[in-house]
Formats: structure tokens, sequence, C-alpha cells
């Protein structure tokens, strides 16, 4: 008698009509069906030698592979199973079974080249079925491990090329071609030098002998040092066009990941060993992921630009008003705002610090004049320096005197070595201090109260979906443009999720927290001072 073998049929069980999971199967259809994205998946499938067999229903494929990934099943093996076994996936492929092999070229095929469109064109439809003030935008960032091998990073040359290209300006004077005094070492000149000097001495580089044991002449000695400084060079070169002028490092298993140091480090703990990594920028209003990015820098600073600029090409106009963190706060992103008329509520390297009263703002605008004040209310002197240049060119050199008599000296001087002197000199910008101004002001308001507790809970929150509830944090695709329509798709799966939050409730609100009549704005302390004595 056998105990454990099946003797039924495998049937598949229909679902009720008013089932919770078919609810929300026909809502998110329902939006794929109203965002027009059937028109872009039909002109990438017909590109498609589809000789052979008979294809699967593309927009059938489309809307399981998008479910599978919000339902946390993103990898192809995983979607191979779903479209099996899950009576969800038969619902949305109407019982077709598509192998792995299948999905994957779909991916490649359809997905990729038209990630931005597809996102950007459900994104709207979301909006658009639900109202949605999209207005006020958080931008926010994070990054997230490629799919690469690790400790097998490559760091541009700069150091060890510039050695390389001393060594054969030496070589090609002692070869009697040498370089002009601006004149660039690359791999072709120095090729057609060492191409010359052969033909002039009557050497082939090919028939030099290899090895030990072979007495060499000196032009033969030359020439193979020469070849070997060109193999070096050749190296040198491909390693800087892989990494392009943005970066200082890539992998070698994936080109376009770059080497990062992570929050957290599988390793010691801390954040200390480089990973191979992309920067993923986000930018979310109501709970909704309205832009993603993926770049390459290893900080915030050089994002925020191009997300706007993104966001203006897709939906026509750039945010009301813009939230991020102080990782953003530099002066090129503030002019980009000023100049776009977007709300500035972007937070400045120094605003917690100013917030707590450990890192006060110790120079001020002065209003009567053209220039600053200290906080002891000390008039600054523009000088020029004769040792150093400012870093910013907006920027100049202030002297302000009278510190022995300042009560905040203990503040001001804290990270200078000579605290003795009487005077403290410090590098400051009139426009970029104009636009901090205009930050602080904003921040400090209630309105910028409502947008910061705002931004904290939707934008990191968006993050907080990714990596815990979706458990991403490690890519599974390679390459920059795949790795892209990968985290399109994370982002829509986000969406979705958030999509069936929005159908269950009767009303929806832009902003999770929002200010009372009681609300009054904040205001900054000013630090302790202190008495002075002799």
């Amino acid at each position: 008698m056998s105990y454990f073998t099946s003797k039924g049929l495998f049937l598949v069980v229909p679902l009720n009509g008013d089932d919770e999971e078919i609810r929300k199967i026909d809502l998110f259809l329902r939006i794929l069906e109203k965002s027009g994205v059937a028109e872009v998946i039909r002109s990438s499938y017909s590109k498609l030698n589809k000789n052979g067999r008979k294809s699967y229903n593309p927009y059938n494929l489309f809307a399981m592979v998008l479910y599978s990934f919000a339902l946390k099943r993103g990898s192809l093996r995983d979607m191979e199973e779903f479209c099996r076994y899950d009576l969800r996936a038969r619902y949305l492929m109407e019982q077709e079974t598509p192998s792995y092999k299948t999905i994957c070229e779909f991916i490649n095929e359809v997905i990729v080249d038209d990630a931005y469109k597809l996102f950007s064109l459900i994104t709207k439809a979301i909006i658009e079925e639900f109202d949605i003030d999209i207005s006020d935008q958080y931008l926010d960032g994070t990054k997230i491990e490629a799919n690469a091998n690790k400790y097998k990073f490559v760091w541009k040359p700069r150091k060890i090329r510039k050695a390389l290209e001393e060594k054969i300006s030496r070589l090609s004077e002692k070869i009697g071609l040498p370089y002009k005094k601006k004149e660039t070492v690359s791999s072709i000149s120095f090729y057609e030098r060492l191409s010359a000097y052969g033909e002039k001495e009557g050497i082939d580089p090919e028939e030099i002998p290899k090895g030990k044991g072979h007495r060499l002449s000196s032009s033969q000695r030359l020439l193979k040092e020469g070849m070997n400084c060109l193999s070096k060079l050749l190296d040198y070169e491909e390693r800087e066009k892989i990494c392009g002028p943005d970066r200082n490092s890539y992998y070698k298993t994936d080109h376009d990941a770059t080497a990062m140091a992570l929050k957290t480090d599988y390793y010691s703990g801390h954040g200390s060993n480089m990973h191979a990594a992309y920067n993923v920028q986000f930018l979310v209003s109501a709970g909704l992921v309205t832009l993603y990015g993926v770049y390459q820098y290893r900080t915030d600073y050089h994002t925020l630009i191009p997300m706007l600029d993104k966001y203006h090409e897709l939906y026509d106009s750039y945010p009301k008003n813009l939230c991020a963190d102080s990782g953003y706060g530099i002066e090129e992103n503030y002019i980009f705002l000023s100049d776009n008329k977007i709300g500035n509520y972007v937070k400045y390297l120094s605003w917690n610090g100013e917030r707590n009263a450990k890192n006060p703002q110790m120079f001020s605008l002065n209003d009567q004049k053209d220039g600053f004040l200290c906080l002891n209310g000390a008039e600054g002197r523009k000088i020029v320096s004769l040792s150093r240049h400012p870093h910013n060119k907006s920027a100049s050199f202030y002297s302000f005197e009278g510190c022995r008599e300042c009560g905040y000296a203990y503040l001001c001087k804290k990270k200078i070595k000579n605290k003795e002197e009487n005077f403290r000199t410090a590098e400051l910008s009139i426009d970029y201090e104009k636009h901090k101004e205009e930050a602080r002001k904003n921040l400090l308001s209630v309105k910028g109260i409502e947008i910061r507790i705002n931004r904290s809970v939707q934008a990191e929150g968006s993050f907080g979906q990714l990596k815990q509830n979706l458990s991403y944090v490690r890519t599974r695709r390679r390459g920059l443009s795949r790795v892209s329509a990968e985290i399109m798709m994370m982002a829509l799966s986000v969406n979705i999720r958030k999509l069936f939050t929005f159908s269950s409730k009767d009303s929806i609100h832009s902003h999770y927290w929002e200010a009372d009549e009681n609300t009054e704005p904040e205001t900054i302390k000013k630090p302790k001072k202190k008495a002075v004595t002799d």
C-alpha cells in the first residue's frame, strides 16, 4: 500500500468574483489599461523577431512581471514558478506558463529601452485616478549593492599613469623623438615614435629575443622597454575609458558598478569596506514614487539637477516645492532651484548643528552693507590671502577682529589651532549665504515643519518599503541600463502596493501629517555666551 502517492488530479480552483485579491488585480489591470502602456509595449514588441512557435501575450506578460515584483518575486526563476503554481499569475497570464528565458528576453528587449516611459505613464494614471496633489516633492537616495564579485574593483590609474608618462617622456628623449612642452602623451603618439625608431634602426619589435640569457643591443633594449611602457599605457587608457570622467573605480564583473562604502557592512558591521553599488534616487509625493534615477556618483550632491530635469521631461513642469536632506545642500543646487522658481526646502550641511546650537551659524549677512557680521556683531573686512585661494569661485576671505573679548570664541575657534589670535579669518560666499538664508526661512516656517516631517515619513519610508518589505538590498542584473530598468520595476512595485492601500480608503491625502492652526514657526536658539576673563 502506498501512502505518499497522489492519485488525484491537480486542479486550478477558480477564485470567487468578490474575492479581495481579484479586486486588487482588476484595479491594477484597470490602471494599466488607462495608462496607455499597451501602445509602448506593442511598438517595442513588434520589432522583435517572432519566428517559430506562437509567442506569449506581451500585455499579460508585462502585467505578470510587475505584479510578481510587487509580491517580492523579482528573480526570473521565481516568476516562472509564480506562473506555474500561483492562482493570481494564472489569472493574469490566462493559464499560460512562460519559462524564465522567455521572461528574461521580454524584460531585456521590451522593458529596458522604454523604462522611463512605462514608469511615467503608469504613475500618471495612478495620480489621475485618485486625483493626487504632487506639488510637494521629497528627494532622497540610497545605495543598492550591485551584482558583482567582491574585491574585484579597479581604481582609475591617476598617479601611476602620471609616473608612466614621465618615464615615456624620458624614453622618447633617448630615442631622439621627444615630446613638445604641451603635447599630450598618448598610446597613439608613443606608438608612432616607437615605430619610427624601429624603422630607423632596422629592428622589428616582434623579433626581439625574450627572456633571460640574450644579449641585446642598446637600441633593442630601448625599443623593448618602450613596448613594455606602451602595453601599460594602453591598459591605463582602457581603465580610464571604462571609469569615465565622473568616477574613480569600476568592477571587473560589472563595469558600470562603482566602489562605494555602504551604511551597513556584513563583514564588520560598519560602512568601512568598499562594495560594488549604484546610487538610487527617488522623488516621492503622497507616498508614490514619482521618479527614480540610478547614478554612479558616490555622493548625492550632483543628482538633484538631473533628477529635476528628468521630472520636467516626463511631467512637463518642475515641482512647486522640493524638500531634501543636507546631502543636496550645495550652491549649485540652490541656484538651480532659484532659476526654475522651485520652493527651496533643501537643508544645508550645517542645518542640524544650527538647530541644536552645537554648531551655530557664526556668520550672517550684513543687511546694511554687502558683507558679513559675526555672531558677536563684529563686521567682517574683506581681505586677500597670499597663502591660499578660496575653494569656491564665488567666495572671498573675511577677517573679523576682537576675538579675545568675544563670548562666543569658544565655539568660533573650536576647530582652529591658534586660539590666541585676536582675529578670525573665514571663507564666505555672499550668494551662497543668501540661498541658505532663503532655505533657513522656509524650513523654519509652518510649511517647512510640515514638509520636513512628511519627507522623513514618505521619502525614507519608500526606501523602507524597498529594502525591508520587498527585501531588495542587492541588484539581480548587471549593467547600468538593466539595473535602471530593474529599479523602475521595484519603484512601480512600491506604487502598486500603495495603489492597493489607496483603493481601500475613502479619501487620499497628499500629506501624511498636516500642521494644525496652532502650529507656530520654529526658531533657532542662540548659543550661550560665556563670560570673558583676562
